[in-house]
C-alpha cells in the first residue's frame, strides 16, 4: 500500500507556543519544534490525498493558536 507523507510547517500565535504543541501532540501525528521562520514541523503519513487533507484541515489548523501553515507532499522520483 502507497502512504501519503505530509509535512506542514506551522505557525503559532506570540506567546502560545507551548499550548499549540501540548494540543498538536495530542493528535498522535509527529510534531517538532523549530527554531527560525515556523513555530512546528507535522509529518503525517495517510493513505490518500483526500485523508491527508482531512488531516491538516482537522487535526492541525483546527488547533486554537494556529495562525498560518505550509503542507509539502512527499513524491516518490
Amino acid at each position: 500500500m502507497k502512504v501519503v507523507k505530509v509535512f506542514t510547517l506551522v505557525n503559532a500565535e506570540v506567546g502560545k507556543a507551548k499550548e499549540v504543541l501540548a494540543q498538536l501532540k495530542k493528535t498522535g501525528l509527529e510534531v517538532y519544534p523549530l527554531f527560525g521562520a515556523y513555530d512546528f514541523l507535522v509529518i503525517a503519513e495517510t493513505v490518500d490525498l483526500k485523508t491527508a487533507t482531512a488531516t491538516i484541515l482537522e487535526k492541525i489548523q483546527a488547533v486554537r493558536g494556529v495562525t498560518r501553515t505550509r503542507t509539502l507532499v512527499g513524491a516518490e522520483i
